[in-house]
């Protein structure tokens, strides 16, 4: 296993569905004392792990290794009420020793079943908010993903924005940028996380919160769609 130090971030970030031929706004900001940075496009690639029963999952975790984009790595991400705790290590061809002791902490032996469970593909196109002293305040990304569940072989694909918020930023700033976005196409989304779309995980996510039934024929739809959607991407 590679010896490497973890970094420890924080992330808050709302996630948007979009319609194909919906634009990322790069106007509409100036009102909020906004400055977008140009379009950045990435390419990013993902592979995600768990045990079979989803040991992680359970726990709100996921795991993942990511090439490409800022923070290429390997991800240990802890969803909470008000955020993502994420715990990140450099690009290794192994897990981190590091990040498997973490692992541990949280399941025991179970992360000796641990496997990689779905694989993502994305093509992201960046704009960074930043104030007029320069400072980067949001990043807004419009993703297009591939998806493929490894446990399952089901093939998913969708589009969504998420607006993130960087460090340090007024939490506020979210609700002020959320009616451009809106006003751009977006809708808020039902997912809560990539990989939890990935693998069809949102009904059984919803049920355990105690979702309603519209809210789950909702999420019920969304997954037929990002279906019918990677279908059309591979006709």
């Amino acid at each position: 296993m590679a010896e490497q130090e973890s970094v420890e971030a924080f992330e808050v970030e709302r996630k948007y569905e979009v319609t194909a031929d919906a634009e990322l706004p790069t106007a509409g900001f100036e009102a909020l004392a906004l400055v977008p940075d140009a379009p950045e496009p990435n390419r990013l690639a993902a592979t995600y792990f768990d045990t079979a029963d989803g040991a992680l999952a359970r726990q709100s975790l996921a795991l993942r290794v990511r090439s490409g984009g800022k923070d290429a790595g390997w991800h240990l991400k802890q969803r909470g009420a008000h955020g993502v705790r994420e715990l990140l290590w450099p690009p290794s061809d192994e897990m981190p020793a590091g990040l498997l002791a973490e692992v541990r902490d949280r399941i025991g032996n179970a992360a000796d079943g641990i496997a990689p469970i779905a694989e993502l593909r994305t093509e992201r196109t960046v704009v960074r908010l930043r104030d007029r002293e320069g400072r980067e305040l949001v990043e807004l990304a419009d993703d297009r993903v591939r998806a493929v569940d490894r446990i399952g072989g089901v093939r998913r694909a969708w589009r969504e924005w998420e607006a993130e918020l960087m460090p340090g930023a007024d939490p506020g700033l979210l609700d002020r940028v959320e009616p451009v976005l809106l006003a751009a196409g977006a809708v808020p989304s039902l997912s809560v996380a990539k990989i939890a779309r990935a693998t069809g995980r949102l009904v059984d996510l919803a049920l355990a919160k105690g979702a309603s039934e519209e809210e789950l024929d909702a999420l019920r739809a969304l997954d037929v769609s990002d279906r019918e959607a990677a279908r059309r991407l591979e006709a």
